[in-house]
């Protein structure tokens, strides 16, 4: 097997593995810093998973955004025209192209009303931050996913649950007992 260091791009982070050995250690690691913070989670927010206040899940937000951000970083975009491009070099040397550098801190940092506005008075710079701000959004929602579903994970000790919720629920044991009712029905 090729041992070669094997990049995999996320955005603009990068992660190496050296062998499918390595990158399983470092899948580990990150399974298990996500327990602790799951942990962590149920300590400090009562009711953790099933309740959620609004201002934990908010600083939750404000972490996951801020690591969204590292993995989108802001770009500098030029005005043309009311249109936003990527600055080309030929922008950001030039005294008379307006520039603006849009990232996670700006899209947020319209109030929800003031987005809204843009839609009329801004479109093309709405449109931006709106795929900015929808982007970032589903991030937070799936990470927050993410933690919630370990945090079941722990309260109920890893156990399988049913549909309805039953630990108890065995699922080899049920197809097992249908198997044995059809075999005896039949």
């Amino acid at each position: 097997m090729a041992t070669k260091t094997t990049k995999v791009a996320e955005s603009s982070a990068q992660t190496s593995f050296t062998s499918l050995k390595d990158s399983a250690y470092q899948q580990a690691g990150a399974a298990q810093t996500l327990e602790s913070v799951a942990r962590y989670a149920i300590e400090k927010i009562a009711g953790f998973p099933e309740t959620l206040s609004t201002e934990a899940k908010d600083q939750l937000y404000e972490g996951y955004r801020m690591k969204y951000d590292s993995l989108h970083p802001a770009k500098t975009y030029a005005v043309i025209a009311d249109h936003y491009v990527e600055a080309t070099p030929e922008h950001m040397a030039s005294k008379n192209v307006e520039r603006v550098e849009i990232g996670v801190a700006y899209a947020y940092s319209y109030s929800s009303q003031e987005f809204g506005k843009l839609a009329n008075t801004k479109p093309a710079l709405h449109a931006l931050i709106k795929r900015i701000r929808e982007s970032c959004s589903d991030y937070c929602s799936n990470r927050l996913g993410d933690l919630k579903r370990a945090a079941k994970s722990l309260l109920s000790n890893g156990q399988v649950k049913s549909a309805k919720g039953d630990t108890t629920a065995n699922p080899a044991q049920f197809k097992l007992a249908v198997a044995a009712f059809w075999k005896t029905y039949g």
